[in-house]
């Protein structure tokens, strides 16, 4: 069976919206009818289920330690959306520190092959637990707002990726954008940096508008897709998950599974450390 599409949304800074968006993403696509697994990859400062308000008795971590087989993990969301969740509580340098089992790497490439969308939802910046996860998936999605400092550390963030990411395609999305002007203001000016500094380009993937809706979402920790009649929030999320799904049969990338390669980047990055 071929891999899933491995899309990994990621952020320079948190606060970014990153989370809600990956969220609203996984659920947009299993409406339009795909098997979507939205992984959180946060470890140990997991969000994702608290999003949803769900709960499950055990997270990636214990999947990844042996403690449970990851049917257990995870949870059903909306739209038949399956959610594995991470820890908010633990160690987050258990990425770093965990003795993971070649096995359980099998597992998780076993699970993935029910799904054709595999999102992982990374922590934000430039650890080791975050760019592992992204330099394994097929493409990316870093996020950022109109904010100055949300930008340099998108572009520090694009910085480290671009070293590590091989063939990974990056786009850019920008959030919480006033205007499309904005958004595509902010694109051209960050990819003349791109260019110019490290000889990179970056895809715009979009925006999504400002909108009051989405915080009252987040507060009743339901999707803001869900809404009816759809939000401008949601007409954005809209036309990234259909650009999404032009992509879908030409980045079969994750020929090894996800976390195969993700535990492939962590071993290459203890190796260089």
């Amino acid at each position: 069976m071929a891999a899933a599409h491995a899309l990994a949304i990621t952020s320079g800074k948190g606060g970014v919206g990153k989370s809600v968006i990956a969220l609203n993403l996984a659920v947009t696509l299993a409406r339009a009818g795909r098997r979507v697994l939205l992984v959180d990859a946060d470890l140990g400062l997991g969000n994702s289920a608290v999003l949803l308000g769900a709960s499950s008795e055990y997270t990636l971590e214990d999947v990844l330690a042996g403690r449970c087989r990851v049917e257990e993990a995870v949870v059903p969301g909306p739209e038949g959306v399956v959610l594995l969740p991470a820890a908010s509580d633990m160690n987050v340098a258990f990425w770093d520190e965990a003795e993971i089992d070649a096995e359980i790497g099998s597992e998780l490439r076993e699970f993935e092959t029910g799904f054709d969308f595999v999102l992982v939802d990374t922590g934000a910046g430039i650890a080791a637990k975050s760019v592992d996860f992204v330099a394994a998936a097929a493409e990316a999605l870093l996020i950022v707002t109109p904010e100055p400092t949300a930008i340099a550390d998108a572009y520090a963030t694009l910085k480290v990726l671009r070293q590590r990411g091989g063939d990974l395609a990056l786009g850019l999305l920008v959030n919480m954008a006033d205007s499309a002007a904005e958004a595509t203001d902010l694109h051209e000016k960050f990819q003349e940096m791109a260019l110019r500094f490290l000889g990179a380009e970056i895809d715009n993937r979009g925006y999504i508008p400002l909108d009051r809706y989405v915080r009252e979402a987040v507060k009743r920790q339901i999707p803001f897709v869900l809404a009816s009649p759809p939000t401008p929030a949601a007409e954005g999320i809209g036309e990234v998950a259909g650009a999404l799904l032009e992509r879908e049969s030409i980045s079969e990338l994750g020929r090894t599974g996800l976390f195969a390669r993700a535990l492939q980047q962590r071993n290459w990055s203890k190796r260089a450390d």
